[in-house]
């Protein structure tokens, strides 16, 4: 008796352990089904074999711009960046204490390489002394280049906070929405179109029926993931004319830098010429 309660124990264990497997296999294969038709869908369009759903042409010409704005304004920042601050090395501390430290960027505590030109002439001049003309010349465009080096750096701080800046993170929250909803859309068209697939295939009236039941679904979903999508897309679009402000900025440092640094050289210029 004993032994037969062991074996009735052992097999009512082992029927439990087996439809317990059977019920995760079950979980696990409805978790998956969704995918594993994506990947079909996916697979079959690539090989020409599978009906695609196309989006509209303003649509993809709206999508188009938006990514072409992005990688254009993507590459001057880094163009941008590279123009304030020339040394790799100096850069890489930048950028290492903007996004990690917090510390914020260097690039306008730097000695410019005008200031250190500056520094050495001056000094040269004072050490050749006033017994020949070159030494009270050299003094001079010393002093003019060491200024020019500290109007640099005002330059550099005046681009960077209102050119640089605005204009790199201009739209970046907006860019990494469109991002996640387009692959949303993505995924969406994907089983929209797999459960198209499914009624063409369907052998059955019930199996039909269900079919285009889980079409009308998913068409709804798609079209809600379209009209989202759409959305950001177009007050991205409609953003993007904002970035010529900074450009505006930015040409205006320009001038105000280019200006200052002409009436010291030209004043430095005439004295020399006394």
């Amino acid at each position: 008796t004993l032994l037969y309660t062991i074996k009735f124990e052992a097999n009512l264990n082992m029927e439990e352990f087996g439809q317990s497997l059977k019920d995760m296999a079950g979980t696990v294969g409805s978790m998956s089904i969704k995918g594993f038709d994506r990947a079909k869908q996916f697979s079959q369009e690539k090989m020409g074999n599978a009906v695609k759903t196309e989006l509209d042409q303003d649509f993809i010409a709206l999508s188009a711009r938006v990514e072409e704005t992005r990688s254009c304004v993507s590459k001057t920042s880094t163009a941008a960046r590279n123009f304030l601050q020339p040394n790799a090395a100096a850069r890489l501390e930048d950028m290492f204490n903007e996004t990690v430290t917090g510390k914020g960027s260097n690039i306008d505590k730097r000695q410019t390489y005008s200031e250190l030109m500056g520094h050495i002439m001056k000094t040269s001049g004072q050490q050749i002394g006033d017994s020949i003309k070159c030494g009270p010349s050299f003094v001079e465009v010393g002093e003019t280049f060491q200024k020019l080096g500290m109007l640099e750096r005002e330059y550099i701080r005046d681009v960077y906070n209102n050119f640089f800046k605005p204009f790199s993170n201009h739209l970046q929250v907006e860019y990494s929405n469109i991002t996640a909803e387009k692959r949303r859309l993505d995924l969406a068209r994907l089983d929209l179109d797999a459960a198209k697939s499914k009624v063409r295939g369907a052998r059955t009236p019930e199996a039909m029926q269900q079919n285009e039941q889980k079409v009308r679904e998913c068409q709804a979903a798609f079209d809600r993931q379209y009209e989202q999508t759409k959305i950001l897309l177009t007050e991205a679009d409609r953003k993007s004319d904002e970035f010529t402000c900074h450009l505006e900025e930015f040409i205006r440092s320009q001038m105000n830098y280019h200006e200052q640094a002409h009436k010291m050289l030209s004043e430095t210029h005439a004295n020399l010429k006394k």
